[in-house]
């Protein structure tokens, strides 16, 4: 007990508002950013200026590129990722002098936030649907890492308030990386789709949906009936489940839009998949998000002569 206020002292000393505020601002922002940018697909937008990094040889705003529709979300599409830049570079500064775990996040984000840029531009240099794939699904990865950044920045990741020995922690903890690799599987199998608009495509997405299913049921119940009022891990557990049934209810809904050709509205043509393109955005960090607090906050229960050796010496 009496090392308690040293342990507190030096968690507060480890977490750092200032950085984990900006950490937030740059997973916030890059949000928006791959809803329009999923918006610019779903309109066919992407070749809106041939140029890059300009928009029609101007570095800023070209005149009256609020007034066309595809002008406006490409070029806006534009203007939000250099927001996105800047706030990455503010990242990066602020990790920098705190170094260890911060700084490797902050300096990969903004690489990552980089290498999207210079995607995009390879894209409509190259006219190439191919590139405009890759770019899409570099975008997401760019959220999660955004998102983990900013777990890995909170108070809560470096406090030990929460953290538990249970039973099959590991198993958790193995099952949440299959879950989450199979959502980024079903990801590139939707840009796939989205991008090329092949048969078998739609049918790979569609099969591939029933395992990622299977497997984020099968994780959050596995998180609810075994770890209960476990505070972070139980939330994001919850949170991915309800995210992945509005992404199924979504992706319902886009089938009968895109494919069978169920509407006729024009708003709801590119709303549709565009939502259902961000909602899979959330659903992958939030499972990223819940394998790294079941890595950081559960252990495995130790064997029973390990916890008497323990008793002894917290006795002793």
């Amino acid at each position: 007990m009496s090392n308690s206020p040293v342990v507190s002292l030096r968690q507060s000393a480890n977490y750092q508002r200032s950085l984990h505020v900006i950490a937030i601002l740059t997973a916030c922002a890059v949000f928006p950013l791959l809803f329009v940018g999923a918006g610019v697909t779903s309109k066919d937008a992407g070749m809106a200026f041939p140029d890059w990094p300009t928009s029609d040889g101007y570095l800023v705003n070209p005149p009256r590129w609020w007034e066309v529709e595809a002008t406006r979300w490409e070029h806006g599409h534009r203007l939000i990722g250099w927001t996105v830049g800047m706030l990455a570079i503010g990242l990066a500064v602020t990790a920098w002098r705190h170094g260890g775990v911060r700084r490797i996040m902050a300096i990969t984000v903004l690489l990552a936030i980089v290498a999207q840029g210079v995607m995009g531009g390879i894209r409509v240099r190259e006219i190439s649907t191919g590139w405009a794939m890759v770019h899409g699904i570099w975008g997401q990865a760019c959220f999660v890492l955004a998102c983990s950044t900013a777990l890995i920045c909170s108070r809560r990741w470096w406090s030990d308030a929460g953290r538990c020995c249970l039973p099959a922690a590991e198993r958790l903890q193995r099952l949440c990386i299959v879950t989450t690799a199979a959502l980024f599987v079903q990801l590139v199998l939707g840009a796939a789709l989205r991008h090329f608009g092949s048969d078998a495509a739609l049918v790979a997405h569609a099969l591939w949906a029933v395992v990622s299913s299977l497997l984020v049921g099968w994780t959050v119940l596995w998180v609810i009936g075994n770890y209960p009022n476990r505070d972070i891990v139980e939330t994001m557990g919850w949170m991915v489940g309800l995210l992945m049934a509005a992404q199924l209810m979504l992706g319902g809904v886009a089938l009968v839009v895109t494919v069978m050709g169920g509407t006729q509205n024009a708003m709801v043509a590119w709303l549709i998949p565009t939502l259902h393109v961000a909602v899979g955005a959330l659903v992958l960090a939030c499972s990223t998000l819940l394998t790294l607090c079941a890595y950081r906050m559960l252990r495995p229960m130790p064997a029973a002569g390990t916890s008497v050796a323990l008793a002894s010496l917290v006795v002793s």
